[in-house]
C-alpha cells in the first residue's frame, strides 16, 4: 500500500486569500478553500544521489476525488471516486482495488484532499516564510506513522508553484506545476472505463 502511496501525487485548492495574508494559522484553511484542482505537473524523485522526472496531469476536489495520470516511463493511471483507489499498471495489465484508509489520508494526496477539521486533525503548519513574490509554508505530519515526514508548499504571486515532500522511505520529492485551473470538475470526470484485457485485482 505504501508503494501505491508514493506515486500518489499531491494536488492544492487555493483560495483568493492574498499571499501576503498567509501565516501558519491560516494556511489550512487556505488549502481547504477551493473545490476542484487540475494542474500538470513534472514531478522529481532524489533517491541515493540520482534523480528520476515524470509528467503527468491531475484533477481533484475536495469530496475525496482524484485521478493522477503519468505518462512515460511510469505509465499509470490512478483515481478514487471517495470510497476506494485504483491504480492501473498498463505495463502488467491490472488494475488494483483498495479500500481508502487513515494511510492514504496521511500521504500528500490527503493533505490536499482532507476538509479543514481532517487536516487539522492530521497536520501541523511549523511555520510559513515570505521573500517579494514567494510564499513558502512548512508541514508535519502529527502521527509517527504518516507517509510523510514533512512537506513545504511554495506559492509565487499568490498562485501555486510546487509541493516539496520528503517520504519514509527518505526520498524527496518535488512536483512542479503548470497550466493550473481551480474551475469545477464534473463527477464523471474522474470515473474510468477499464480496458478490455485487464485483469482486475480487488485487495
Amino acid at each position: 500500500m505504501r508503494k501505491l502511496i508514493f506515486y500518489c501525487l499531491t494536488l492544492l485548492f487555493l483560495n483568493g486569500v492574498s499571499a501576503g495574508d498567509i501565516n501558519e494559522s491560516n494556511f489550512l484553511e487556505f488549502l481547504s478553500k477551493k473545490n476542484s484542482f487540475y494542474a500538470e505537473f513534472m514531478q522529481t524523485t532524489f533517491k541515493d544521489g540520482q534523480d528520476r522526472k515524470i509528467k503527468g496531469e491531475i484533477k481533484a476536489n475536495r469530496r475525496g476525488m482524484f485521478k493522477v495520470v503519468y505518462q512515460e516511463p511510469l505509465n499509470e493511471i490512478i483515481f478514487s471516486d471517495g470510497n476506494r483507489l485504483y491504480r492501473l499498471d498498463k505495463e502488467i495489465e491490472q488494475l488494483d482495488i483498495l479500500e481508502i484508509d487513515t494511510t492514504l489520508s496521511e500521504s500528500p494526496i490527503g493533505i490536499f484532499s482532507s476538509n479543514k477539521e481532517e487536516l487539522e486533525g492530521m497536520f501541523s503548519v511549523t511555520g510559513c516564510s515570505i521573500d517579494e513574490e514567494y510564499v513558502t509554508c512548512f508541514l508535519e505530519p502529527k502521527s509517527e506513522e504518516s507517509f510523510l515526514k514533512h512537506a513545504s508548499i511554495q506559492l509565487i504571486n499568490d498562485e501555486l508553484s510546487s509541493l516539496t515532500y520528503v517520504d519514509s522511505f527518505e526520498q524527496k520529492v518535488i512536483l512542479d506545476f503548470t497550466n493550473l485551473s481551480w474551475d469545477n470538475i464534473p463527477d464523471n470526470k474522474f470515473t474510468f472505463q477499464i480496458p478490455e484485457g485487464i485483469d482486475v485485482v480487488n485487495h
